[in-house]
């Protein structure tokens, strides 16, 4: 396997794990009575997304990663989710789009470069230093702040639950 293949490996635990996540942070909601838009909106800082776009950009980092190292184009999505069913519904088409992607177009030059459009500016990269200087520190900022989003509104999580099923 090469390093690509390996971080869309990755990536698609990530969110199999996020998903697990947000259906305890939805049994949590139902079990305490409160609404989902309550957690939903939730954040952990004035300044920081609420838990649905942390969710949101999570499956973005890992779509468009994966769709720059493939050279093929990432499914668009609108940001229109506003309950956890459609979240998790967001989860699993990223993945089905992830597992769509044969490894071997991700196999290529570690040279090769990468530009991403942030806000202000383009980023530019190799594909290695977008691999490990970019997109997987951005996933994982993310999916670690909606888990921490959850666990602060005091759903019943842990360790485990971030890590996922370890195979």
């Amino acid at each position: 396997m090469s390093l690509y293949s390996e971080t869309k490996a990755q990536f698609i635990h990530g969110l199999v794990s996020l998903d697990a996540v947000l259906a305890k942070g939805l049994a949590s909601a139902k079990e305490k009575g409160l609404e989902e838009s309550a957690l939903l909106e939730a954040k952990l800082a004035e300044d920081m997304f609420p838990l649905k776009q942390q969710v949101q950009v999570s499956c973005d980092m890992a779509k468009r990663a994966i769709a720059r190292l493939a050279n093929v184009e990432a499914p668009a999505m609108e940001d229109n989710e506003n309950s956890f069913a459609q979240l998790q519904d967001r989860i699993a088409a990223t993945v089905a789009f992830l597992k769509s992607v044969e490894d071997s177009k991700l196999d290529g030059d570690d040279e090769r470069p990468i530009m991403v459009q942030a806000r202000e500016h383009q980023l530019h990269f190799t594909a290695r230093n977008y691999v490990f200087q970019f997109a997987i520190p951005n996933f994982y900022f993310h999916t670690t702040t909606a888990y921490d989003i959850l666990r602060h509104a005091g759903v019943p999580l842990g360790k485990r639950d971030f890590l996922g099923k370890i195979q």
